[in-house]
């Protein structure tokens, strides 16, 4: 840069941010590398004029890497999620996960929350029934939460029966037409 320019123009000038980036900006000014100066990228139309700061030519524009949620367990499409925006709900991570599978317990959903290096996860019960039925609030989830969905060994059972007793019926039906 040859002269002043607003961060985001900036952030444009550079090729923009990935889809994995943070809505956080840590920028040190040339004139003062010491101390950086901490921007919340905003996406709101008014807030953002205020987090559109100046840059100047040999200051350095750190852009934040956006949290990441995993959804495991019985679902469509188990993995990791980016937080766009740094924010995320339950339901948004079992939405981009595509649901539940055939046998899941979305009663047994469980909400696994590192709580430091030093001590073990925290795990909390997650009413994820009754989160889709809106009958529980949405939960707000933060970098690097788990959220899992377990199989339900009664489900489970009575698939596999239900198999087994469609096999059985159809080996019997080409069974009896053998002359």
């Amino acid at each position: 840069m040859h002269g002043p320019r607003k961060l985001y123009d900036a952030l444009s000038t550079a090729g923009g941010t990935t889809p994995r980036a943070g809505n956080t900006v840590s920028l040190l000014h040339r004139s003062d590398s010491q101390k950086a100066e901490v921007v919340t990228m905003s996406y709101d139309g008014r807030a953002s004029t205020q987090s559109n700061i100046y840059v100047y030519p040999g200051d350095t524009i750190v852009v934040s890497k956006a949290g990441v949620v995993y959804v495991v367990g019985d679902v469509r499409l188990p993995g990791g999620f980016v937080m766009e925006n740094s924010r995320m709900t339950v339901l948004q991570a079992y939405a981009m996960a595509q649901g539940a599978g055939p046998s899941a317990a979305l009663n047994g959903a469980r909400l696994i929350r590192k709580s430091g290096s030093e001590r073990p996860p925290n795990e909390a019960r997650i009413p994820l029934k009754n989160i889709l039925a809106a009958k529980s609030p949405d939960i707000d989830l933060q970098p690097d939460d788990i959220v899992f969905v377990p199989t339900s060994t009664a489900k489970k059972a009575a698939t596999r029966t239900l198999e087994a007793v469609i096999q059985t019926a159809s080996g019997l039906a080409i069974y009896s037409r053998v002359p």
